[in-house]
């Protein structure tokens, strides 16, 4: 459904010219000129000449409207873009674009970012390199709908931005890697490496949403409702996205530590056989290995005791002792098991993505916890504590696209 057209076909190119120097009467006027040494691969907000009327009406110039797409066309700026953020005259040396209907100027932009280095290389064969008005017009486009331009260049915007974030926190700690994962991490929990958009809905909208699923764990696990999850106040760390919306930790789902000391001990191990059930350790969430370890339970303690522990595919287990904050997603087809005394159980809403979840528990929780030496977690907050911190929530769509925007991140860390 695109269509390959010719560059004349999506815009009115011109170029400009320069005013006789000859001519006082021609310049220090209020009319921007705009030269291609002005162009910077993005936005112009100002021009470093001015022109007047005499000169627009005697000399071969056209005033380029807002939003008009620049490209140089010789000279040491060859290939130098710009987008118009006021009208604007040129010379001689940049081609301007006024785009028709049907056209997104900032897709054209992209294109001629993308194909800079082919026009360049078009442009050899004088004395010096020269991409003409012809050469432009008549190069060729691939045009999807203008609904598909726009969503591309939301994309690749959402890209340059990533970059951009990754470029400027690797400057600033490329000394220390973790810490670079770390100021990313808090980056795009705050959102401020993805572009939010209307078609998601809003945070509001979804709290509801999560009310009403908490409600439902709670009954199906066995739990109680907690009344220890205070308001939200205005005393929040920082501004999060207007469709955002902060909530408490606890909201996020139903979380459970493992029983006391003395309702589980060795004593009550037992072999592994098809009436025993599985006891889950914190080696499981330090190695993320659900086919670790050898302790069971009798299947008759865990109906009449342990039924409030038991951990599900989905649940998220935190190691609580030793080596404490480390984090697993239990997967598919895992054994009937319970949590031990060392690990506490996390069951997040459906509404809420587990991987942002766990973006957000090791950003502000476990490297908060390492208060800035390197040194691993020594302590998780007591339980009131922990429910009662914030959560900036985004729409459910935003935070898959947040937790997918880090891994790609991270993993070029």
């Amino acid at each position: 459904n695109w269509k390959w057209v010719r560059l004349g076909n999506v815009g009115s190119w011109s170029a400009g010219s320069t005013p006789s120097r000859r001519e006082p009467a021609y310049y220090n006027g209020t009319i921007p000129w705009l030269k291609t040494g002005d162009l910077n691969d993005g936005f112009i907000n100002s021009v470093s000449e001015y022109i007047t009327e005499k000169a627009l009406s005697e000399c071969s110039l056209r005033v380029n409207p807002t939003g008009s797409v620049l490209i140089a066309m010789y000279g040491a700026t060859i290939g130098k873009l710009g987008i118009l953020n006021i009208p604007v005259t040129t010379n001689q040396a940049c081609c301007a674009c006024i785009t028709y209907k049907g056209i997104d100027n900032l897709f054209l932009f992209h294109f001629l970012l993308y194909e800079r280095d082919r026009f360049i290389d078009k442009g050899h064969g004088g004395a010096q390199p020269n991409i003409s008005k012809e050469i432009i017009v008549l190069s060729l486009i691939p045009l999807p709908p203008l609904a598909e331009q726009k969503r591309i260049v939301q994309r690749v915007e959402e890209i340059f931005r990533l970059l951009d974030t990754i470029d400027e926190a690797q400057e600033k700690y490329s000394a220390d890697t973790e810490i670079l994962k770390a100021k990313l991490i808090t980056a795009g929990i705050q959102g401020k490496l993805t572009q939010q958009l209307p078609s998601d809905g809003t945070a509001e909208e979804l709290y509801q949403q999560i009310q009403a699923e908490k409600a439902d764990i709670i009954k199906e696990r066995q739990g109680r409702k907690d009344n220890s999850i205070k308001p939200v106040e205005n005393d929040v760390p920082y501004d999060i996205p207007k469709n955002w919306k902060w909530i408490r930790f606890g909201e996020t789902g139903f979380f459970r530590k493992g029983p006391f000391g003395s309702s589980l001990t060795k004593s009550m191990f037992v072999p592994k056989s098809d009436n025993s059930i599985k006891v889950y350790e914190q080696q499981h969430a330090i190695k993320k290995n659900h086919t670790l370890g050898t302790y069971y339970i009798t299947k008759e303690y865990f109906d009449e005791s342990m039924k409030g522990f038991e951990v599900l595919s989905g649940d998220i287990i935190i190691s609580c002792a030793g080596t404490i904050g480390e984090t697993y997603i239990m997967p598919d087809n895992i054994e009937k098991g319970i949590i031990n005394q060392a690990l506490m159980r996390v069951t997040v809403v459906p509404s809420i993505d587990n991987q942002f979840f766990l973006y957000y528990f090791n950003s502000q929780l476990k490297e908060s916890a390492k208060e800035g030496n390197g040194s691993a977690i020594t302590n998780i907050p007591p339980f009131d504590v922990l429910k009662n911190l914030y959560f900036p929530l985004p729409p459910l769509a935003e935070q898959k696209r947040i937790a997918e925007t880090l891994e790609r991140a991270l993993d070029k860390v």
